[in-house]
């Protein structure tokens, strides 16, 4: 009942609203016209409560799953927020004596204008970000070395309209001449068949030193209520599937790449983080037989990257055991909306979108020119949940490292 209580209190806020609406606005509005064409007026006052009502008593009584009712669910959604959102908004403006009324439509006005861009032009924008980490712990061979970073791809939003962007993105990423590309987990909204589609696309991925994976908390399939059979099938596909792209799938374990004489660890645990999201990770296991090179300042004596689903994860689970030098993770979307730069995630995750740096100091910043910085960078994603981004752009971030002097 718990994920039902948004869409319960929309809805019980909407019915309100169109009670109030219709009693303070509509029916006086409606008195003076022909009976027969005032009723059919009314009519359509009601038609769209009626059918958002019918969608959910669908989802209450008669769904057979998410993941097969996706397309549904999202219309329902679209409906919730265009119907809803705007009358729930202009009864409380109207409220306001004098400029409520015109207010609400102002405000209605925009959240309309949000919602059908966020769907058309918002969720076709991708954004190359480029970070260069300078470091004196960044090995001689790997100076200049590009990473690409991308995350939360949710594939089953890639669909009909929107099927065209996984291949354009992924043209992106390979433009981008990558020694490595990483994906930071979330790759499905729930089973591994939103995947089939794009397999060639996936696959067609190009990097010197390959692919490396981790999985996200939607790759555990643990939305769908599945039976523990059931659900350990659905989630073993989905590491077969990303394994037939051929990328190198870690599951709390590490890989160590060479230049020459040099090299860098490259460390993946599963999803972590803080409830109700799963705890898979386990850092022990991933840093292995890398915590005989810590020192007293949980650093490798060798050059670390650390892929990570969830930004809590760095804090709360990650800095304790090891501090590497970068961290890569996602989850938080952004929101997948800003408004003149401030995002919703920012009152959840104290880390929750582009750099952030600690140095040698203690501090956190979000630039830094200190010579041995720890850096975590939160994507704000390759795709959502739902297709709509509104000011938070789809991303992939290259990250290019450099060498300096101490």
């Amino acid at each position: 009942m718990v994920k039902l209580f948004v869409p319960i209190l929309l809805i019980g806020l909407c019915l309100c609203s169109d009670l109030y609406l219709f009693m303070r606005y509509i029916n006086p509005a409606l008195l003076p016209f022909n009976p027969k064409l005032s009723a059919l007026l009314k009519v359509a006052w009601w038609l769209p409560l009626v059918v958002l009502l019918g969608f959910f008593a669908k989802f209450l009584f008669f769904n057979e799953g998410l993941a097969n009712e996706y397309n549904t669910t999202n219309l329902f959604l679209l409906l919730m927020v265009l119907i809803c959102v705007p009358k729930i908004l202009f009864s409380l403006c109207s409220l306001i004596p004098r400029i409520g009324v015109w207010l609400g439509f102002a405000v209605s006005a925009c959240i309309i204008y949000m919602v059908v861009y966020g769907i058309t032009i918002g969720f076709t924008q991708l954004k190359v970000r480029h970070i260069t980490f300078e470091s004196t712990r960044v090995p001689a061979a790997f100076d200049g070395y590009r990473i690409v970073q991308f995350s939360d791809s949710h594939t089953g939003s890639f669909r009909g309209p929107y099927a065209h962007l996984v291949q354009q993105s992924i043209d992106s990423i390979n433009a981008q001449n990558p020694d490595l590309v990483c994906f930071v987990g979330d790759i499905q909204n729930f089973t591994s068949d939103e995947l089939l589609e794009h397999k060639k696309a996936f696959s067609s991925i190009k990097a010197k030193d390959g692919v490396f994976t981790i999985m996200g908390n939607h790759d555990y399939s643990t939305y769908l209520r599945l039976p523990k059979r059931e659900e350990a099938a659905m989630v073993q596909r989905t590491r077969n599937v990303q394994r037939s792209f051929g990328w190198d799938l870690l599951e709390n374990e590490n890989r160590t790449i060479h230049r020459g004489n040099d090299s860098i660890y490259v460390i993946g645990e599963e999803n972590w983080g803080l409830p109700p999201f799963p705890q898979f990770g386990d850092i022990h296991k991933a840093v292995g037989n890398i915590s005989k090179t810590l020192g007293k300042d949980k650093r490798s004596s060798t050059f670390t990257l650390m892929l990570s689903h969830d930004p809590n994860a760095w804090r709360n689970h990650i800095m304790p055991v090891i501090r590497p030098d970068i961290t890569l993770a996602g989850h938080t979307h952004g929101t997948q909306f800003s408004l003149f730069g401030w995002s919703p995630a920012s009152m959840v995750y104290p880390e929750w979108g582009n750099s952030y740096y600690l140095n040698e100091d203690g501090t956190e910043t979000r630039t830094t020119t200190d010579a041995r910085p720890t850096l975590l960078h939160v994507s704000t994603g390759f795709g959502g949940n739902f297709p709509f981004r509104f000011n938070m752009p789809r991303e992939i971030v290259v990250i290019t490292l450099k060498k300096i002097k101490g």
